[in-house]
């Protein structure tokens, strides 16, 4: 491919919001597709991105559905992941023979839902470790330096070369011939951390100050790396390391955006991060008491937040 690849972004979050960003400022024609107020917004005030080290006013294209008429050559969904069955109707115009989907969503069955409508040729995998956020007045501000993308065919078929342009600055890229295997321990770090501040109402240095701390997250981290193992994905030490080893960093002040909502008083994606998660649990008879008793809690909250 000699020219830019087209790139679509669906959402205009903490994810997409950054991502997009830095591949506008790469100089990529990056389109963001969204709701209408969403975009009425950013035509207006333009897109705030705001980093560790400096903050960027952007002016991108922004559409919404009613206006999507075209093949783009990489589609990134960026949306919760609850919107994985209205998301992958929209972007039907969207979606030409060569183009490529990058769904930038925690867990793994959204893959199915995609593939079951355009072809396992033109979904990929991928794992997007950020910590970003919208702000009330819209501005997309990047907690930590940390920005990660891996990407990877999940059936082994070669990457296309408008995926690897994707590879820009502020933008960790990584290629990865394991891409449900890196996708699972995304999600196990997910639910573990999710479970871990969620039960403790706390980020994670603070959670693992009290008495107890330590081994409920070491324990959470061991159900989770259970549940990945019974469904084929086995973590390995290295990965699980990992995990654990976020899980018990003192001082951390590492939460999930799981958490960041309910704080906030936001809905949150209790069923597909945690309840999927569960899924897979009792489909292969493993016992997750503290992952269940989080996603019991964060069911509540969900159900008070519907009445109010």
């Amino acid at each position: 491919m000699n020219h830019s690849p087209r790139v679509l972004v669906v959402g205009a979050g903490g994810t997409g919001g950054y991502y997009g960003g830095r591949l506008l400022q790469a100089g990529l024609p990056v389109t963001f597709l969204l709701r209408p107020a969403r975009a009425s917004a950013i035509r207006q005030n333009g897109l705030r991105l705001v980093t560790p080290s400096e903050t960027s006013l952007l002016t991108p294209e922004v559409i919404t559905a009613a206006e999507l008429d075209s093949p783009f050559d990489v589609v990134i969904l960026a949306t919760r992941a609850d919107a994985i069955d209205a998301v992958t109707a929209q972007i039907a115009p969207a979606v030409g023979e060569s183009t490529r989907i990058l769904p930038l969503l925690n867990g793994v069955d959204h893959l199915a839902v995609l593939t079951d409508k355009y072809g396992e040729d033109r979904v990929l995998g991928a794992v997007a470790m950020i910590a970003a956020a919208q702000q009330p007045d819209g501005s997309i501000h990047q907690l930590t330096s940390m920005a990660g993308l891996t990407v990877g065919s999940p059936t082994g078929q070669p990457v296309p070369d408008a995926v690897h342009r994707l590879d820009v600055p502020g933008i960790s890229f990584t290629l990865s011939e394991e891409i449900l295997a890196d996708m699972w321990q995304k999600w196990a770090f997910i639910v573990s951390t999710t479970s871990l501040t969620t039960l403790m109402s706390a980020p994670v240095g603070e959670a693992i100050a009290t008495p107890d701390g330590l081994g409920i997250a070491r324990a959470i981290a061991a159900e989770a790396a259970s549940v990945a193992a019974a469904a084929g994905h086995p973590l390995g030490a290295k990965r699980l390391q990992s995990i654990t080893g976020t899980l018990t960093q003192e001082g951390s002040p590492a939460t999930t955006s799981v958490f960041r909502d309910m704080t906030a008083g936001r809905p949150v994606e209790v069923e597909p991060m945690l309840g999927a998660f569960l899924n897979y649990a009792a489909a292969h008879g493993v016992d997750v008491p503290r992952i269940q008793l989080a996603t019991a809690r964060l069911r509540v909250y969900q159900n008070r937040l519907a009445t109010l």
